[in-house]
């Protein structure tokens, strides 16, 4: 009985526990940009001429303007001469010696991830690491680019290994196209099996394996070696 209702709790913990933790973080925003847009909204009301009460809130307001004025701001940045004095912009930023730094890297943070292909991170992989005789899974992110290509070559890869518990941590790894096998897992089962610690089966049969059954080389699962 003890085992049953053991089960039971911690079959309904992963179902509400991932609801209520999204459900807490829009509540968080929404609530936090109603109340930053909330005189702006009064002031606007007012300014039409309309009866409004003291106390007057509407919720989720806030958040919906906040979303608009992006948009506009969007609209506006993409036209040539919104375009223009977005840059003039960026650029004044960028000689104020502190401001520039923390400028550019959130810049550059967000322009990496507005451009990223949607394929990115969906190819689980098996590599050796840290040793010959032991190996972890991680996310394909890319193909190695940059200054790293001139010392790796351009058959190289970018591989995540995320860090356990927390998969949002991890090492990038460089590594050789040929010295990781791709594995039929989805990215989704892969996440899975890493947060139960493999006790999550995920994926169909073994990988394509070289000989010994040693996996090898870049290529699907599903392949024949």
């Amino acid at each position: 009985m003890g085992n049953f209702l053991k089960k039971s709790f911690l079959a309904g913990l992963l179902v509400t526990l991932p609801l209520a933790l999204t459900y807490l973080l829009f509540s968080f925003l929404m609530r936090k940009l109603d109340l930053l847009m909330a005189p702006l909204v009064r002031e606007i009301i007012l300014e039409t001429g309309a009866p409004l009460p003291e106390d007057f809130h509407l919720p989720g307001l806030g958040f919906f303007i906040t979303c608009l004025i992006m948009c506009l701001i969007g609209v506006f940045a993409k036209n040539f001469i919104g375009g223009k004095i977005v840059l003039s912009g960026q650029n004044f930023l960028q000689s104020i010696p502190f401001v520039k730094t923390v400028y550019t890297t959130i810049q550059q943070v967000l322009n990496s991830i507005s451009k990223v292909d949607k394929r990115v991170f969906e190819k689980m992989v098996l590599l050796r690491y840290p040793h010959l005789s032991t190996y972890v899974v991680g996310l394909v992110a890319c193909d190695a680019e940059g200054e790293v290509v001139m010392f790796t070559g351009d058959n190289s890869i970018n591989v995540f290994v995320p860090m356990l518990p927390n998969v949002t941590l991890g090492w990038l790894l460089v590594v050789p196209r040929d010295q990781v096998t791709v594995l039929k897992m989805s990215r989704e089962e892969g996440i899975k099996m890493l947060l139960s610690f493999g006790i999550f089966k995920a994926g169909g049969s073994s990988a394509s394996n070289g000989p010994g059954g040693q996996p090898t080389g870049f290529k699907n699962a599903s392949s024949s070696s």
